[in-house]
Formats: structure tokens, sequence, C-alpha cells
């Protein structure tokens, strides 16, 4: 048998070598004939391959007649079909012009990023297509330099984010960037785009790109391009995977016997009956366990996109389930897409982008920080069932204050959403004037969101009431008429494009409530809401137009010297009536340095771009009537009868109109060793004036405060983004791409009112400083812990006692008190970095994406022994100063000791491993005999290791304050995620 297999190998290997061909050659460059180290060399269809040496030299054995591929970063890949006898093949690559010649949209049309003047980015593919995210947002975050997505809160949906390009220019206005879906001005929800569908996400930074949207362009704009058909035959494509979720931290919270030794210490006189026996019973309760779960989530597209020379269409559906980590968080999406463009003439195209979605965010979650039923706070020793297995409404009978945490999931709870958005729009060449262009580009979004809850007799809230059923219908309206005339015009060197806009948009919603409660049973919900004792109804309407006129001219010389000049004009109805229209004007120029010919000598380097502009945004964010003189109803008893009557409620403004921010900005595009490293370099500056802010005024007529145009920032900052290709070889590749943010702003001017000295006075109250960052913390400080031995009578707390927390006496005075509030730290991060390596061996490829934040300071509410009086609040654990362990880390245990206030401010900056994920892509000539085009099966981890100093919930949620009703039912623990996927088309 032995000998039977040694022949049977043997005569394998001969037919192996038989019919093999030695092939060598030198492989060089189009651009000088210098030769080319490291081209990748593969035999289609199989792994067999080699790479070129420092001489460019190579030699391979191939089969007769195979196709030989040649590829290398920054050149176009060659195929070669080899003849029969054929030895020696020596191979020219072109330098490739993708990179340059990549097409990007930029608003109202579109551009070759060579001659982009402006600062706009792309979001990288591989970023939308190799991780698995719920929305848009989670894709951008660390793609682009300059661009903060933050994680306000967790949970389900995951669509409360804070999304900020550039950092913050804008005090108590909105700092969010304009979303334009499909050319079309967008304001729902991040969650209700479906990222399968998004063929691009392009970001207009600087004051050139973004100035085309005038007066919401002062926070920049986010372009998203759904996917289009094309010409061919039907393409079927299926994306989908499923995952767990996970809490990714949650602080130490005390067990019940470390409660009750806690409270014994701190006031045994207030441990109550009920807490003594389940603690005795050893059936004390984990709010936090039992508010939690594993969470599991799950997306799937089926898409079917093809063309053909006239018509090309794309249609998808998609459904997402996700159940988050707390109790009863849900959200569901069910959506489709239908993008179908049509040529009927040779002049003449129509087209549609129409996506239909319900998103179901029915259910409550479990209670998290904040006030009476909060899980983060409540007590231990309290209890989650009654003696029937029912969730008790009142765990704590001694304290009534207090609900059970779970007590919202029993709420009868309706909340779908149903959207229509749709984008259709007419292109017309005119015959008569070649290159001349007239497009209607029209948009419709209607959302109509159906809220209903009743709350029982089995919830606190419920049984106060005698039940409580609130009854929501919302519609929101949405229409964009655009009319846009573009001329293109190419003459020997010259290029010119032209671009041209009248707009008007009109937004609207209005709300219908029905309030009732005390009813006599249960049974019918909040179907039964007109048979309450008390019914509150309330109705709501909001309006506002914009009317809109646009001119932008791009010029290019010899595609070297490069000009963009653009002025928008808006009308907007929120305006006062003497500033309803506004101007913005922008100029930028740039200069293909590197097609010079004097660059020709320098041939590491194969791109050089200089830019640079200058120009003004503006931020429309006015409430629609915020402008005018407003009344509030005040009803009032005549006799034995209600009569209406109404008191002044806000004082008019006709002068009252946008901010608006001008920016400079300065940027390099940059590209090594034929596209090996490229990149860019920006940096910029951002003046913001006329702020929207509140100004208190004499109360005499009953009203505080007045909306002024008042106020100026500065913002400035730099940006640099880098892609490399470390390694390119024909079994292995490996690119790295990196980000790096540095942002700072400040508050420059507030009111214009000065004291005594002539210095401008700050805002305490708001914590608004002159010369200091917008968001910055300010408060007393814990110092550390008083020990003994201490001078203790000497200083600023002469009434302290060894253990109490030492607070620091800032302004030297000797007493502690509101002047010892001093700034600590700022709560934006100041620098914001990103790592992503992808490597690739043959088949496999492995992606992580590293991001991290850096300057942000952050109140650790966690840390405070804040259990309110005779200890009704949990707290973490701590190491206790003690008389045996005169710690200075943290304050004893006894309600003395952190009388005089302060808190701990800690450092906030992270570094996350944000993605990780390996995929498998079977081969093109298996897949090519099943009939697929592509095959791919990953898994892949988010959230899943944090390095930080900070002890709270998570450094990237908004920082928490326990006991703010703000934050009752929202201040979900961040998830960390595991998940499989898979993906293919045929």
């Amino acid at each position: 048998m032995k000998k039977i297999l040694i022949l049977i190998s043997f005569i394998i290997m001969t037919l192996m070598v038989y019919g093999q061909e030695e092939i060598s050659g030198r492989v060089t460059s189009s651009d000088d004939g210098s030769p080319l180290p490291g081209v990748n060399i593969l035999v289609q269809g199989t792994t067999a391959g080699t790479i070129t040496n420092l001489n460019g030299e190579y030699e391979i054995s191939v089969p007769e007649g195979s196709i030989v591929v040649f590829s290398y970063v920054g050149y176009e890949s060659m195929e070669i079909q080899l003849s029969s006898g054929q030895s020696s093949l020596d191979v020219v690559l072109q330098i490739s012009m993708k990179a340059l010649e990549e097409i990007v949209f930029v608003g109202y049309g579109t551009q070759r990023k060579s001659d982009i003047t402006g600062a706009v980015t792309s979001v990288p593919r591989e970023r939308l297509e190799q991780v698995p995210v719920v929305n848009f947002a989670q894709a951008i975050q660390g793609a682009i330099p300059g661009v903060t997505i933050s994680t306000n809160t967790a949970g389900a949906e995951q669509d409360d984010l804070s999304i900020m390009v550039r950092g913050r220019n804008s005090i108590a206005a909105n700092n969010t960037p304009l979303v334009v879906l499909d050319g079309i001005p967008y304001s729902g929800s991040v969650s209700e785009i479906n990222p399968d569908d998004i063929e691009s996400i392009e970001i207009l930074r600087d004051a050139s790109a973004s100035a085309i949207y005038g007066s919401r362009g002062s926070n920049g704009v986010i372009l998203i391009s759904t996917k289009k058909g094309k010409t061919g035959k039907p393409v079927i494509n299926y994306s989908g995977f499923y995952g767990i979720q996970k809490i990714a931290n949650m602080p130490d919270f005390l067990d019940g016997p470390e409660f009750y030794e806690f409270k014994n210490i701190r006031d045994s006189a207030s441990m109550t009956p009920s807490e003594e026996a389940i603690y005795q019973n050893g059936e004390w309760t984990d709010w936090i366990d039992a508010s939690t779960q594993v969470g599991h989530k799950q997306r799937h597209t089926l898409s079917v996109s093809g063309g053909t020379e006239n018509i090309n269409y794309f249609v998808s559906g998609t459904i997402l389930d996700v159940e988050g980590v707390a109790v009863n968080d849900l959200f569901k999406r069910y959506s489709t897409r239908i993008n179908i463009e049509a040529k009927i003439a040779s002049w003449l195209k129509i087209g549609s982008n129409t996506q239909l979605s319900l998103a179901d965010r029915s259910g409550e979650t479990a209670s998290w920080a904040g006030g009476e039923d909060g899980a983060y706070l409540l007590n231990p020793l309290t209890a989650k069932y009654d003696t029937n297995g029912n969730l008790t409404i009142n765990p704590w009978p001694e304290d009534p204050y207090w609900g059970n945490p779970l007590g919202p999931t029993l709420y009868d709870s309706k909340d779908k959403s149903y959207k229509v958005i749709s984008n259709n729009y007419v292109t017309i060449d005119m015959p008569f004037a070649p290159g001349l262009q007239y497009k209607l580009n029209t948009g419709v979004g209607y959302v109509n969101r159906e809220k209903n809850e009743y709350r029982g007799r089995d919830t606190k809230f419920g049984s106060a009431v005698q039940g409580q059923a609130d009854t929501r219908n919302r519609v929101d309206n949405n229409y964009v008429v655009e009319n846009i005339l573009t001329y293109v015009k190419e003459f020997k060197k010259q290029n010119v494009f032209v671009t041209g806009l009248y707009s008007y948009q009109t937004d609207s919603w209005e709300e219908h409530r029905l309030l009732s409660s005390g009813f006599t049973n249960d049974v019918l919900t909040w179907h039964q809401a007109v048979s309450g004792n008390l019914i509150e109804p309330s109705s709501d309407y909001q309006r506002e137009d914009l009317v809109s006129q646009m001119l932008r001219v791009n010029y290019s010389f010899d595609r070297r010297y490069l000009l963009t000049v653009t002025g928008r004009r808006d009308g907007f109805s929120g305006f006062g009536s003497n500033r309803k229209w506004g101007f913005f004007p922008s100029v930028a120029i740039g200069w293909n340095i590197g097609d010079e010919g004097f660059f020709s000598g320098i041939r590491f380097m194969n791109q050089l771009k200089l830019r640079t502009s200058y120009g003004q945004n503006g931020n429309q964010a006015v409430g629609p009537y915020e402008t005018l003189a407003r009344v509030s109803e005040r009803s009032y008893l005549f006799g034995t009868q209600t009569a209406p009557g109404y008191i002044p409620s806000k004082l008019g403004n006709p002068d009252l109109g946008w901010e608006t921010s001008t920016t400079l900005n300065a940027g390099i595009d940059f590209a090594f060793f034929t596209n090996k490293v490229s990149g860019s370099i920006e940096v910029y500056n951002t003046d913001t004036r006329d702020l929207l802010l509140d100004r208190k005024i004499s109360s005499i007529h009953g009203i505080t405060s007045v909306t002024q145009n008042i106020g100026e920032t500065n913002n400035k900052g730099l940006e640099l983004a880098v892609l490399a290709y470390p390694v390119s070889k024909s079994n292995f590749t490996w690119n790295i791409a990196g980000t790096f943010s540095l942002n700072k702003n400040k508050i420059v001017s507030l009111y214009g009112e000065l004291d005594d000295e002539g210095k401008e006075i700050d805002d305490i109250l708001n914590g608004w400083f002159i010369g200091e960052p917008i968001r910055v913390n300010f408060d007393r400080v814990i110092d550390g812990t008083w020990q003994l031995g201490d001078d203790i009578a000497n200083s600023a707390q002469p009434t302290a006692q060894p253990g109490y927390a030492r607070v620091r006496d800032a302004n030297a005075d000797s007493v502690i008190d509101s002047d010892d509030r001093i700034i600590q730290g700022q709560l934006d991060p100041k620098t914001l970095w990103s790592l992503t390596n992808t490597l690739k061996y043959k088949d496999f490829t492995l992606t992580f994406f590293i991001y991290g934040a850096t300057g942000a300071t952050k109140q650790n509410s966690f840390k405070i022994d804040n259990v309110w009086a005779k200890v009704r609040v949990n707290t973490t654990r701590k190491n206790w100063w003690t008389p045996k362990n005169p710690t200075n880390e943290f304050y004893a245990n006894n309600e003395d000791a952190h009388r005089e206030g302060g808190v701990y401010f800690e450092n906030a900056s992270f570094a996350r491993l944000k993605d990780i994920s390996l995929s498998y892509d079977l081969p093109v000539n298996f897949l090519s005999k099943i009939g697929f085009s592509k095959l791919r099966i990953y898994i892949a981890g988010r959230n899943l290791v944090t390095i930080t100093d900070f002890g709270g919930l998570d450094p990237e949620l908004r920082e928490v304050i326990l006991g703010a009703r703000e934050y009752e039912l929202m201040d979900v623990p961040l998830e960390r995620e595991y998940l499989i996927g898979l993906i293919f088309g045929f």
C-alpha cells in the first residue's frame, strides 16, 4: 500500500510539473522607467504567486496559457495572457489616476477629487462594508479627522448621539451639522437610515465647502448618497448579522450585606424593619442585575439591482431587530428602498430615490439614573417582588417615595413611526447649449408617529392617579423644491463649472395629545382615555420656511490652478422682520503643485496640492416664532366660573437673526511613493459672532430674559489624515489609516457688560467664562482628606474632623463658600485620534479600529457618597478613611464628612478598541462554479477593550448626574457586542 501511495504521489507531482513554464522578467514604472520592487504577481484562479525584487525582477512557474496578474499600490493592475512557449515577460505598469480622478459629491453636484479646493473628505468605503453598524454615525466615528461622534447614552436604538464637525462654535444654539440625504436636507433620526443602502458619505468641513448651504452650514454638512443600479444583469445581494450585547462597564455598587454595614456605620438608627428582615433572610436585590440582560441584535438586508442602457434600479428591504442590555429596551425597524433612474431621451432623465420605513419603539425600559425609581440609586435592602410574585409597587414599605426600577416595563406602550422620504428629479441636458443642464430636484418627507402609553395601577405612578392614559399623534411634513442650473465648459487647458440654485423648503409638524387619569379599572388601557376623571387635551403646531439662492463658480487652468467662488442668500421665516435675509460668501483657491514641471524631479512624491479658503456660514438655530412677542394662557376664577386669561411670556425681537461663522482654512493633500502613503493636513480658525443667547433683563414686567444676537466665540484646530500601505505582497497586504485632530474653542465675549476694572463680566450661573472653553467644569474641588495631626482649627474648615473631605480654599479667604468654585478642565475632548489596521492574508481579512480622545474632564458622581438623609441611596465601593486606614483617597463614612460640598473631577481621556472583525472570502474561482459573485463570513466585536482613568459609567457617555430628573429613563450603560455575519451576492 505504501508503494502504491508513493507511486500515485509521484505521478501527481509529475503531472503538476508537466505543462509548467518558467517565466522571468522585469517590472518598471511608466512614469520614469524605474524598477518597481514588491510588485504582486499572481496566477489568476490560483494562490500561486511571487513578488519582484529590489531591481523589479521576478521568476515564476506557471501553467501553459495562464493569465498572470500584476498589481502594485498606486498603479493600475494588469492582466496578461501568456502564449505557448513564452519564457520572458517585461511589464510596464501605469500610474493609477483613480485616487485623483475619484468623483466626490460636493453638494448640488460632483467634482473630481483633484479639483476640490475645500475641506471635503469621504468616509472610506471599507468602513461602511466591514463594520456591522446600526446607523451611519457609527461608521463616521473616527474615520474622519475633526468629526466628533459622542454617544450620549447607549440603548437599543443607539440614536442618542452628539455629532460635531470641527468642535463647538455656538454656546447655546445647536452645534449639529446639516445632514443631506440624496440631495435633500434630512432632519430625522440617524437610526432611520439603513447603512446597507448607503453608497457614499462625504463631510464638508470648511466654509468654502459648506457655504453652499448658507444659514445652515456653520456646523458642517454630511452628504449621504444611497446606492444606484448599474448596467448589467440583475444582481442579488444579502447582508446580515446576529449578535449579543453585554454591559461594557458598570461601577461597583454595594451589595446587600455591604450596604447594611455601610448604613449601620453611618446611622444605625435609620435601619428600617423591612431592611433588617431582608438582610436577615438574605433576600436583598441587585437592582443593576435585575434591570439588565444579555441583549440581542440582528439585521438582514436583501437587495436587487441592475439596469439596461436606458434604465437602472436598486431595490432593497431591511429588517433590524434589537433588544438592548436594559430590560424591555426594544427597537425594530422595517424599511424598503426603491431607487430608479430612466433615460427617456438623449437629453432627458427622470429618477426617484424613495425610502419607506416603520420604526417600532414600543415598550419602556427599566429606569436607571434619576429620581424615585432609578436602578443606580435604589437601596439593595428592598424587595423586587411581593408575596404574590408580582413586581412591587413600593419596594421599600417604610419609604413610599421609591418605586420599582422595573415598574416602567409594565406600562402598556405603543410607539410606532411611519416614514416616507422621497427624492424625485428631472434632468434636462439643453440640446441648444452643450454643457448646460437643468435639474428640478424635489423632496418630500412625511412622518406619522403614534405614541400611546398606559400606566396602570401595578406601577408607582399609575397607582397614585388610578391609572393614566397618554395618547399622542404627531405628523411631520417636509417639502423641498430646488431648481439647479449647471454649466460645464472645457476649452484648451481651462475648465469652468458653474452651479446656480433657487430653492424653497418648508418644514412643519402638528401634534395632538390627550392626557387622562382616574379610571375604574385598567382593562381598556389608553382606549378608555375619554372616560377618565381628569382629561387634559392639548395640541401644538409649528412651521418654518426657507427660500434660497446660490451661485458657485469653479474654475481650473491646466488642472493645476483652481478657484472656487460661492455666494448664497437665505431668507428664513424664523428670522426677525428686520433680518429676514442673510448672505454667505466664500472663496477658495488650490494649486496642484505636483503637476508643475519643476516638480517632476521629486520622484518620491507623486501628488501635492495646496488649498486655502475663506468664507462665512450661518447657524439658523432660531425657533420659527422666537422673534415674536408671545403670551401664555393663565386662566383665573371669576366667581364660580373659570375664565380665560393670558400673561406676557416672551418679548419680541425684530432684529433676531442667525449666528455667523467666519472661517479661514488651509490644507495640503499629499501622496508619496506612488500613493503608498497619502493624506491631508488641515488648519482652521473660526470666529463666530451674533451668538443666540438669552440675556437677563429686569423682571418688572414679568419676563426675565430676551433672546438676542450677542457674544462671540473662537474655534481653531489642526487635522491630519494618513493612509499607508506598509506591506503589499502577493499573499499578504497591510494598510493603516490614521486620523488626528486638535480643537480649541473659547468664549471671546458674552453680553458686553464690564466690571469696575473694565473687564467683561462672566456668566457664572450658566458656567460661561470669557477666555475659557465653552463647556467647562465649575465647582468646588475635593483635595483629599483631613488627617490626624493636621492643623484643622486654623484652616478654612475649622469645624472639620479627621476623615472629612478637604475642600480647596481656592480664593484663600479662609472660608469655604461658593466663591471657591473653580474651573476644572473642559467637557469636550481637546484631541481625537483613530487608527485602523487592515491585514489581508490570502482570503482572510483582519480589521481592527482603535479610537481615542484626550483632554476632557468629567465629574464622577458615582464617587460621591450622596446617600441622602438616613442613608436612602446606594453607593459604590470605596476605600473609606478610618483611623486605622488613614487614606487620602476618600473621606470617612460619616454624614458630616462631605458637608462643605465639593466634587471629584477625573480625567476622561480614553483609548478604545472600538471595532474588530475577521472575515473570510471564498475564492473567486470556487464561487464562479456555484454561481456566486461573492460570499463572505465574518465575526466582529465592538467596544471590547477600553483603557481609561475615568471611574464613572463611561468616559464617552454624557456625564451622569445622579438625582437629576432629566436623566431618569435615559442613561443606559454602554454595550459590548459580539457578532457573526454573512454577505453574499449572485
